[in-house]
C-alpha cells in the first residue's frame, strides 16, 4: 500500500515552494454513479492507493427537502409539489418568482445547526493523529447556487434583468459560507474545497463582464475570508474556465480542479497560469480513461505531469470528474499506479 503524503509536503506543494518529488493525490479516487456497484473488488483497489487530502464534506443543507430533522435546514423555502423541475426531474427551481425573496430569505438555512458536523468530527480527530491534511468540502458556491434556486434557464436572464437581486443574494450566500468556514476552521482543517462549475465544453457560463461584476468582488471576499483563517482553497471547476482564469487567481484561489481535457488546452493552461496558481489536474474521464489502454493511460498521466509541474511542485492529480462504469477497472488501476510512480 501506498504511503500517503504528511502535511507539511503537501502543503509545499500547493505553494510552490516544495524541495522534493511530491505529487499529491486527491479526488483521483472519484467514483461515478454506478462504478462501485459494477466492480465488487472496487473498494480492494482504492485502499492500494490512499489519499493524500482526507475530504471532510459536513452535512450540507438539502435542496427543497432538509437533510436532517429540521424542515427548514434546506435552501427551500416552501412545499414544491407539482413545482418546475430540471435536469432529468431531479431539481425544483426553488426560487421562481423574485417577488418572494424576503420568504426566501426569511427560512435561510442557519450555519450554527446543530449536529451539521457530528459525521466528519472523527474523521478529522483521526487525520491530526496521522499528521494528514484535511480540507472541509461541500459542493456549489456562488453560480451553482444560483442556478439551483433560480433554476438555469432562469439564471441565464438574470445575469442581465436582476443582477441587484442576484447581489443581495450572494451577500447572503457569502455570510452563511463565512458561518461554515468558522465552523470548519474550529475543527483544525487546511482548506476549504469547494465548487462551481463555470464553464459549459466551449467557454464560460457567463460572459467575463458579468462575471467579474457579480462574481469576482464575492470570491474575493471568500477566499480573503478563508486565508484569513490560514487556510487554502480549492476550487472544483468543470468545463473551459480559460477565459475566467485571471479573475480566479485575482480572487486568491489556491488549487484549481480539473483543467477538463477537451475543453481546456493543457499545455497553454499551464504555460500562461503555471506559477500562479496550483493545479489538481484531472484525468481525463470522458475519452481516455474509459476507451484508452491502459498504456495510454499512463502515457496520460505522465503527460500531466510533465506539462504541470513545476520544479517547486505545484501539482496536485486527481480522477477529472465522477469515473463512469463503463471504465475498465484495469484502466483505473493503471492510472492510480502512474500517478503514485510520478511521485517520489
Amino acid at each position: 500500500m501506498r504511503k500517503f503524503y504528511e502535511k507539511e509536503d503537501v502543503i509545499a506543494a500547493i505553494e510552490r515552494r516544495s524541495t522534493k518529488n511530491v505529487i499529491p493525490l486527491a479526488l483521483h479516487k472519484f467514483w461515478g454513479v454506478g462504478l462501485p456497484e459494477k466492480y465488487a473488488n472496487l473498494a480492494e483497489t482504492a485502499n492500494k492507493y490512499p489519499d493524500d487530502i482526507l475530504l471532510a464534506f459536513y452535512n450540507a443543507p438539502g435542496e427543497h427537502v432538509s437533510t436532517n430533522s429540521n424542515p427548514s435546514y434546506r435552501w427551500g423555502y416552501k412545499d414544491y409539489t407539482g413545482s418546475k423541475t430540471y435536469s432529468i426531474g431531479m431539481s425544483h427551481v426553488l426560487l421562481p418568482n423574485w417577488e418572494e425573496l424576503d420568504d426566501f430569505l426569511r427560512d435561510f438555512p442557519n450555519c450554527d445547526e446543530e449536529g451539521i458536523f457530528d459525521n466528519v468530527k472523527p474523521m478529522i480527530e483521526q487525520a491530526h493523529k496521522e499528521n494528514r491534511y484535511v480540507a472541509g468540502m461541500w459542493w456549489k458556491l456562488f453560480h451553482e447556487r444560483f442556478w439551483s434556486i433560480r433554476g438555469m434557464e432562469n439564471l441565464m436572464f438574470d445575469y442581465y434583468d436582476e443582477m441587484d437581486n442576484l447581489k443581495l443574494l450572494g451577500q447572503k450566500l457569502l455570510e452563511f459560507y463565512k458561518g461554515i468556514v468558522d465552523r470548519f476552521e474550529k475543527l483544525g482543517v487546511d482548506a476549504i474545497f469547494t465548487s462551481d462549475d463555470l464553464g459549459h465544453q466551449k467557454g464560460p457560463m457567463m460572459s467575463p463582464e458579468i462575471f467579474k461584476e457579480l462574481y469576482l468582488p464575492l470570491y474575493k471576499d471568500f477566499v480573503s475570508y478563508v486565508h484569513s483563517k490560514k487556510m487554502h482553497v480549492f476550487l472544483h471547476s468543470c468545463g473551459d474556465n480559460t477565459l475566467l482564469m485571471p479573475y480566479l487567481i485575482e480572487a486568491g484561489i489556491d488549487v484549481f480542479h480539473p483543467v477538463q481535457k477537451g475543453c481546456m488546452d493543457f499545455k497553454e493552461t499551464a504555460d500562461k497560469f503555471g506559477g500562479k496558481i496550483t493545479f489538481l489536474a484531472g484525468m481525463d474521464v470522458q475519452h481516455i480513461l474509459p476507451n484508452g489502454t491502459t498504456n495510454d493511460v499512463r502515457r496520460e498521466v505522465r503527460s500531466m505531469v510533465e506539462i504541470f509541474k513545476r520544479p517547486n511542485g505545484g501539482l496536485l492529480l486527481a480522477a477529472g470528474n465522477g469515473i463512469m462504469p463503463d471504465t475498465p477497472l484495469e484502466n483505473i488501476d493503471a492510472m492510480l499506479d502512474e500517478m503514485t510512480k510520478c511521485g517520489e
